[in-house]
């Protein structure tokens, strides 16, 4: 008996597959020249050519910096960009450890889904927000874990506090409420949760926020920026800074977002989702 259970144990280990990784590599050759621009609130590095997308670039962070409404709180950490023109993959984010951004500067070659807004344009505008809120969870708990265990501490303190539907949604909707052209503004990205409803697919909350391998579900971007968008219609621009204050800071320690939602809302967390849809 000791012995087959070892075995199974073993088999069970082996099925486990876990990906390892050396020196990440950057993709860009050793003879590559860079150069920067920098202000107090960011630093552009690119590649000789790029210099009109760089400039442009931080002239729209330099306003957004500066931008009093919708903002998420005062705290403003300075942060490195990297605009990459190698990949041939359209993305972009902003990571901790260490602090930066990095633009893939291919645009998506389909304007149904990101309409006709720059691509660098359309990146200022959804990863500085990311940038925001980066530098306005630092607090509380999350502070402590910064302090403590450094950027990756702070990583995961506030990624286990706030929802990534909520990173995501937030960004889209900034990009849609400061441009003429964001995703929020777009049909294909507004029709999902329509299309759902239209077709009787009345989906449990577990199903739509984290998806399924069976159905067609609207992914976190578009679930977040219904629920965001919501909050700001009904409760007001200072509703996000106060809920995520409280959730970044673990005022509650368990279910930190949640409760920040049913406190600043002061209703369930059940019902604000039920009266957003």
């Amino acid at each position: 008996m000791p012995a087959m259970r070892f075995l199974f144990v073993l088999t069970g280990l082996f099925l486990l597959q876990f990906a390892s990784y050396g020196q990440p590599f950057g993709g860009n050759p050793a003879r590559q020249k860079w150069k920067q621009l920098a202000t107090d609130s960011v630093r552009i590095i690119y590649a000789p050519g790029l210099d009109s997308q760089a400039q442009r670039a931080i002239a729209l962070i330099r306003r957004l910096a500066a931008y009093d409404s919708f903002r998420l709180g005062k705290q403003l950490q300075p942060i490195d960009i990297v605009l990459q023109q190698s990949p041939v993959f359209s993305n972009a984010y902003v990571q901790l450890g260490p602090f930066r951004s990095e633009w893939m500067l291919m645009p998506n070659l389909n304007n149904f889904t990101s309409g006709a807004l720059g691509w660098s344009d359309l990146l200022a505008l959804h990863e500085y927000r990311h940038v925001e809120q980066i530098n306005n969870m630092n607090t509380g708990l999350s502070k402590a874990a910064r302090i403590l265990l450094g950027q990756q501490g702070y990583d995961l303190a506030i990624n286990a506090a706030v929802p990534n539907w909520f990173f995501e949604g937030d960004a889209t909707w900034q990009e849609s409420v400061l441009s003429r052209q964001g995703r929020g503004r777009l049909p294909q990205f507004l029709n999902a949760f329509p299309v759902l409803w239209q077709g009787g697919k009345n989906y449990s909350w577990l199903k739509l926020r984290n998806g399924s391998y069976k159905d067609v579900v609207p992914d976190h971007y578009e679930l977040g920026y219904l629920l965001v968008n919501y909050g700001i219609a009904v409760y007001g621009e200072t509703f996000w800074p106060a809920v995520i204050k409280r959730a970044a800071s673990f005022s509650s320690l368990f279910y930190p977002f949640q409760q920040a939602v049913s406190k600043t809302a002061q209703l369930s967390y059940a019902q604000f989702r039920k009266n957003a849809f």
